[in-house]
């Protein structure tokens, strides 16, 4: 059974595509308000907007980097002019800047590192704050299995994702006993971005390495967000669940 999530507020970065969106709408589905973060594309957040309207729940779009603290605060203050609490933080944003460790340049390093890394942890931070003075929180990081396992071309990606399953374990302690951090390590999933960085070779030789012989799917990390922001998973924090089809066995 779906936990619901009425009366409760959940603010998603990079809500306005892809898991970020799925993440929203089944949010949206069970009750909660929705508050979505873009950085650029004005016309996709409305449309999510409108979608999660259209379920009768109540959502917000705001626009801000998640890099730059003094941004992450006016989003934390339009999103409590709007709605009384924040419940639930998803720091879904990321972004790729692909390139083999030699050739990297230094822009590709540091704006990998500012989304994936830094952005989080700002968020948690401002959020966080707010969540262990109102008592209850749930922070829950998307994260990647390129965290544990390194990939060729992509040392400023998976560098990103390790700190981020680091930095879970450590808000985890600071931020207990009232509120929860929690990630996922998310493998191959079926999205447009996937299919832009790797050749459909590559993604055949990844489905035949996992043992259950697919990529994941968007709604398929969005119901486990759900579960790490309802009340079943209160005795759970600090944890990175790997969510790949058992391609980290492997």
């Amino acid at each position: 059974m779906m936990p619901t999530f009425n009366n409760k507020t959940v603010f998603i970065t990079g809500g306005s595509r892809g898991i970020g969106k799925a993440i929203a709408l089944n949010f949206a589905k069970n009750g909660a308000n929705v508050v979505i973060n873009y950085c650029s594309n004005i016309d996709a957040a409305e449309q999510v907007v409108r979608d999660i309207e259209s379920t009768g729940s109540k959502a917000l779009a705001v626009k801000g980097d998640i890099s730059s603290k003094e941004s992450v605060q006016k989003m934390r203050d339009m999103a409590l002019a709007v709605f009384d609490t924040i419940d639930i933080l998803v720091n879904n944003a990321g972004i790729n800047k692909d390139n083999s460790f030699l050739e990297m340049t230094e822009d590709e390093w540091d704006r990998v590192i500012a989304i994936n890394l830094k952005g989080p942890f700002l968020c948690s931070q401002v959020f966080g704050r707010l969540m262990v003075d109102q008592g209850r929180g749930k922070i829950i990081n998307i994260s990647a299995v390129t965290g544990v396992q390194a990939r060729l071309g992509a040392p400023n990606y998976c560098t990103s994702k390790a700190g981020l399953n680091m930095l879970t374990k450590c808000t985890a302690i600071e931020l207990a006993p009232t509120v929860q951090v929690n990630g996922i390590g998310v493998g191959f999933i079926e999205s447009t971005l996937v299919r832009e960085v790797f050749s459909q070779e590559q993604l055949d030789a990844v489905n035949e390495a996992t043992p259950l012989r697919r990529m994941g799917t968007k709604d398929e990390i969005a119901e486990l967000v759900m579960y790490l922001a309802s009340s079943g998973s209160n005795f759970m924090t600090g944890q990175t669940i790997a969510l790949d089809g058992g391609k980290i066995l492997t």
